[in-house]
């Protein structure tokens, strides 16, 4: 079903050495060179990365941008590690990392936040200064740019709800700011932001009670507490939720939780999440989700598709 990416442009005789020196001297921000990635994704898995890069601003970005185009090599724009799989085998390209994109400002019901910012630490921010709507969201791993590339939700609530406009920089180096309704969220998607380094969003946020909205968050967390297997490196639901089902409970009802291969494992805790036991490997992670499509396909007629992104594979 998956298998490695067994050739990329730098396979193919471009000079890995004049990338590398490119880089370096160009790349006023971080720079790292075979990188193990695992150390930054929530899964906890992942072999290195050839370069990873954390621009130190705009500038950088775009010379950075300008260098991966010129030597059109792949790339991979790295959030707070979760909702992905790295191979084990690496990933034979620039992975970047927009940690230091990480501002937020807030004036009244308006909020601007970094691509870089710690989702959860968002979230707080606003219910700081009593900024209702993003209480459901409590908890949730990654960062703002990971969240708006996949329109996170829970309970019954999205990170676009309340949006008023994304900032980007496409691969060829052009910032835009699009309008929420220019972006074309929908379930666990964005079409439109997909293909681009998010750098920011602004936001307007109606009023609410301080004390409300941290008793919500409690009970939110204390929900999560109670449901997910915290005690294990993962990345959040593995699955979409099917229309009116949900993944877990398929999983589940195929017989499948608690179903270990190797040392990964189909959460005896939750069934929509495939946790790391110590050590599991990518080609772990890759069985159980093969495992639980196949068995849900063949028992109950629903094709479970993928929500956490798989990079350094291929169909």
């Amino acid at each position: 079903m998956y298998s490695r990416l067994k050739s990329t442009q730098l396979e193919k005789g471009l000079s890995l050495r004049n990338l590398r020196d490119d880089l370096h001297d160009s790349i006023r921000g971080e720079f790292l060179e075979n990188e193990p990635i695992m150390k930054r994704t929530t899964y906890r898995i992942g072999g290195p990365a050839r370069f990873l890069v954390c621009p130190r601003d705009l500038e950088d970005l775009g010379q950075l941008n300008e260098i991966i185009r010129r030597y059109r090599c792949p790339r991979f724009v790295l959030g707070g590690g979760a909702n992905v799989l790295f191979n084990d085998e690496g990933f034979d390209g620039v992975v970047i990392c927009l940690k230091n994109f990480n501002h937020l400002v807030i004036e009244e019901g308006r909020v601007s936040a970094g691509a870089g910012l710690l989702l959860d630490q968002f979230v707080v921010a606003c219910l700081r200064r009593s900024l209702a709507g993003l209480e459901p969201l409590s908890g949730i791993l990654g960062t703002v740019g990971g969240g708006l590339r996949m329109n996170a939700g829970a309970f019954g609530a999205e990170i676009s709800d309340y949006l008023l406009s994304v900032e980007c920089m496409d691969f060829h180096g052009q910032r835009r700011v699009l309008e929420r309704s220019e972006v074309g969220f929908s379930y666990r998607m964005a079409p439109a932001i997909r293909e681009a380094c998010i750098l920011g969003a602004a936001f307007e946020f109606p009023a609410g009670s301080l004390e409300e909205l941290f008793k919500t968050r409690r009970e939110i967390l204390a929900q999560r507490d109670e449901k997910q297997p915290w005690q294990y490196p993962s990345a959040g639901s593995v699955f979409k939720r099917p229309p009116g089902q949900y993944a877990g409970t398929l999983i589940e009802n195929a017989g499948l939780k608690g179903k270990t291969i190797g040392r990964a494992q189909i959460s005896a805790k939750h069934a929509g999440i495939i946790v790391n036991l110590g050590g599991a490997s990518s080609r772990d992670v890759i069985s159980l989700i093969r495992l639980a499509q196949d068995e849900v396909q063949r028992k109950f007629g629903v094709q479970l598709e993928l929500e956490q992104e798989l990079v350094g594979f291929e169909r």
